[in-house]
């Protein structure tokens, strides 16, 4: 009995250079796809932070004031005063209740300073200065969202 030499048939060279062709192409499109969502989620940042910034100048013209960080977190003086901004407003996309920067029970706050996962409020005085609405008129602010891939996207108060 003779055996055949040419045998149709891959090599065990051929499959591995096919499988590590697929592993590169499949290492390709995951990171553009997780870049894809990073940019994603920063443009919902940036949106976040705007919406933020158009309630609390809204809430400005008419009181003649800024909110303090105290009443920005508490739900229920949003819901009074702040009607347009739903609480996924002040929700930064990666936020979640293990957040504790930014977690009061199981639901998203403002931070006092910027955090990855979190939006800030930072209200103050006219001259800087910490600020309560009764012996010192919250004059101005600062909100900020923390950017995947570093930075930070700021917007401050237009008086």
């Amino acid at each position: 009995m003779r055996v055949r030499k040419d045998s149709s048939g891959f090599t065990i060279i051929e499959i591995l250079v096919v499988l590590v062709i697929i592993g590169i192409l499949l290492t390709l499109v995951i990171s553009t796809y997780s870049g894809v969502q990073a940019k994603n989620r920063n443009k919902d940042r940036q949106s976040g932070i705007s919406l933020l910034q158009g309630q609390l100048e809204m809430y400005y013209a008419q009181y003649s004031k800024y909110p303090t960080l105290a009443e920005m977190n508490s739900a229920n003086w949003r819901a009074s005063n702040m009607k347009s901004l739903p609480s996924s407003g002040i929700q930064d996309p990666q936020w979640s209740v293990k957040t504790t920067n930014c977690t009061s029970g199981d639901v998203a706050v403002l931070s006092a300073s910027p955090t990855a996962g979190c939006y800030s409020y930072q209200p103050v005085g006219p001259d800087g200065s910490a600020c309560d609405n009764e012996k010192v008129v919250c004059g101005q602010y600062t909100a900020t969202a923390m950017l995947e891939g570093g930075g930070k996207y700021v917007k401050r108060s237009l008086n």
